[in-house]
């Protein structure tokens, strides 16, 4: 028994070395330690994402820069203001020729030397007509007009020089009845500041308005005839300047860019004509004459071209 016991202990004691030799060949590490451990290797840190920039700036119209070409349409043209179209105010010149259709007198008086006076009456000879003008279209604006709704409508004012020349042959009567003629050479000259009012956006633009200014007449070879054809006065001239009005009605329509064709119809009057061809006898016993009327009021058809700038 004894001998039994010795054994076991012996064989305990051998086994404890062999352990001890295993155990030393293997490490054994707990898992939360190997988490926890150095790396041998040493590594970069992860580097840090950068934020995303912010601002606080909105979108925005970029205002105008000062050397920035302005875009110019065919419609339009160039200003030192910037681009013009043609709604903007603008200066034209123009000119045009026509004919003069009827003659009215009115109250007209002539009274040769020696004899009653006589009362003059319409004319219907036919007489030629010419003008130029240069004046200013304003911008266009829309007017309220007692019925429809806003009409777009410009101004314009002109300034206008015209002749008008005829040959006066002016039937004459005393208390209704035939008595002769008047006839005469008349060169009239005048100048005139207009004033027109004219419809836009419309394919054909109408206008209409007025004119004031002076005139200077011109009467050469006048003389007096009676019913007969006998002459009662003798050939001579006078001259008169006188207060000038008309009014102006017509249509302009755009050709070429800035090239506009226009006619128009004036009535144009020129007042209190007075000419005075002297008070003298001749040898022959004829005599001068005097005339003179309220006024002179021709009815004018022209046409003619326009150009603005």
């Amino acid at each position: 028994m004894a001998l039994r016991i010795f054994l076991l202990g012996l064989i305990s004691l051998l086994a404890c070395p062999i352990q001890a030799q295993e155990n030393s060949g293997r490490l054994t590490v707990p898992a939360s330690s190997v988490t926890n451990a150095p790396s041998a290797t040493p590594t970069q840190p992860p580097a840090a994402k950068a934020p995303e920039p912010t601002s606080n700036m909105v979108d925005a119209p970029l205002p105008e820069i000062a050397n920035q070409p302005k875009v110019i349409t065919p419609s339009q043209t160039s200003g030192t203001d910037g681009p013009k179209g043609p709604r903007d105010g603008h200066w034209y010149v123009g000119g045009g020729a026509g004919a003069m259709l009827q003659q009215t007198i009115s109250n007209g008086t002539t009274t040769s030397v020696g004899n009653p006076p006589l009362d003059q009456t319409d004319s219907g000879n036919l007489g030629f007509y010419a003008a130029g003008k240069v004046g200013y279209d304003f911008a266009v604006r829309d007017v309220q007009l007692a019925f429809g709704g806003p009409t777009p409508m410009r101004t314009a004012m002109e300034l206008e020089g015209s002749y008008l020349g005829t040959y006066e042959k002016i039937p004459l009567q005393n208390g209704g009845q035939g008595a002769g003629t008047e006839s005469y050479n008349l060169s009239a000259y005048a100048v005139m500041l207009n004033g027109l009012i004219k419809f836009e956006d419309l394919p054909v633009t109408p206008y209409f308005g007025g004119g004031v200014g002076a005139a200077v007449l011109y009467s050469n070879n006048h003389k007096i005839t009676d019913s007969a054809g006998d002459a009662l006065t003798t050939t001579t001239s006078a001259n008169n300047v006188c207060l000038a009005l008309q009014a102006i009605v017509g249509l302009e329509r755009n050709i070429y860019e800035n090239l506009s064709v226009f006619i128009e119809y004036k009535f144009l009057a020129y007042m209190d004509v007075q000419f005075s061809y002297g008070n003298e006898t001749s040898v022959n016993e004829l005599g001068g004459s005097n005339s003179s009327n309220n006024f002179m009021a021709n009815q004018i058809i022209t046409s003619g071209l326009k150009w603005s700038f």
